[in-house]
């Protein structure tokens, strides 16, 4: 496997499962990677596993006292381990901004212990937007991005209460332009936008509830005045059925947009949580990450899968390849 590098890879929250699989990429030797976290925590998964790699391929972000590796337990995220987290993200970030990074894949992070950091950020997602630019963060959407799959998510972290009354013509359009504008940069053929409803079977004409008369549609005829090519509201139960039998291509030329959170993320992980990665789009830098958590459950017995993670870089990599064959 080749890949264009580098590539950083974060390790994630050291009580998960984000060391074990960092490792074992590392370790495979058919993945070329810089891994950014702590060298004497992926040193000891290392030993744990049975495992080696090379001290080279790891950029350690924060030095650790004995004291402190003792403080690390398995599924029990705590103040030290988002620090610990936190502290891989921004380096890395850093060397995207410096261009020394050609992509950024993550690694999972704890909530609850970034938290506990004093890291009050919902998510990644939010996060890298203000360290890519603390005084004037981006605009930022979350992609999901498979072979079957380009879906961009109109809200993120928030509840489905929150996410329905946020919706409104303004931040609608301001998602369409956004992963318009990140295709442009990224040299990624969008042949078209597919709009979801929100309401069951587009809103009936009005009968089963008034968005997409009021907000969507109007936000799509102000898109199309930008020459950006989108149709709908379409009945979202039948549309992500008809966007996976049509795909076949990577990445895929139809963009999904999303409503709210599991609209987007349900069709998508029943398709394979092994198959696909987010993204950020509307970062200064190619991001992608896993589309899983921590797996507290799991951590530390050593059976976790590396899969998606080789999946994620080899997904970046793709699209970086992708990119440059287009500006061939």
């Amino acid at each position: 496997m080749t890949l264009k590098s580098p590539i950083a890879v974060t390790m994630g929250d050291p009580t998960g499962i984000g060391p074990e699989i960092a490792v074992k990429v590392l370790a495979s030797n058919d993945v070329p990677i810089i891994v950014y976290g702590s060298l004497k925590i992926l040193e000891m998964t290392a030993k744990n596993l049975g495992l080696e790699f090379s001290s080279e391929k790891v950029v350690n972000t924060i030095d650790l006292s004995s004291d402190q590796l003792n403080e690390i337990k398995y599924s029990m995220p705590s103040k030290l381990s988002g620090k610990i987290a936190y502290s891989a993200i921004e380096s890395a970030v850093d060397g995207c901004l410096n261009n020394n990074l050609s992509a950024l894949v993550t690694g999972p992070i704890s909530k609850v212990a970034f938290n506990l950091a004093g890291y009050k950020w919902p998510g990644h997602t939010e996060l890298l937007a203000y360290l890519s630019n603390k005084q004037e963060p981006p605009k930022i959407r979350m992609l999901l991005l498979s072979d079957k799959f380009l879906i961009v998510l109109n809200s993120i972290h928030l509840s489905l209460k929150d996410a329905i009354l946020q919706i409104n013509v303004s931040n609608v359009l301001d998602t369409i332009n956004i992963v318009n504008e990140w295709a442009a940069k990224n040299k990624i053929d969008i042949k078209n936008f597919w709009m979801a409803a929100l309401n069951p079977h587009s809103g009936e004409s009005g009968l089963l509830g008034s968005e997409e008369k009021n907000i969507l549609e109007p936000a799509i005829k102000l898109a199309k005045l930008n020459n950006i090519p989108i149709s709908g509201p379409w009945p979202a139960d039948t549309l992500f059925m008809k966007m996976k039998a049509s795909t076949n291509c990577f990445p895929p030329k139809d963009v999904i947009i999303s409503l709210y959170h599991d609209q987007g993320l349900i069709p998508f992980k029943l398709d394979g949580l092994n198959n696909g990665v987010n993204l950020t789009a509307g970062l200064p830098f190619l991001r992608t990450s896993v589309d899983h958590g921590t797996a507290f459950d799991i951590a530390g017995k050593g059976i976790a899968s590396a899969t998606p993670l080789k999946n994620a870089i080899l997904i970046t990599n793709k699209l970086i390849n992708s990119a440059s064959t287009y500006d061939e």
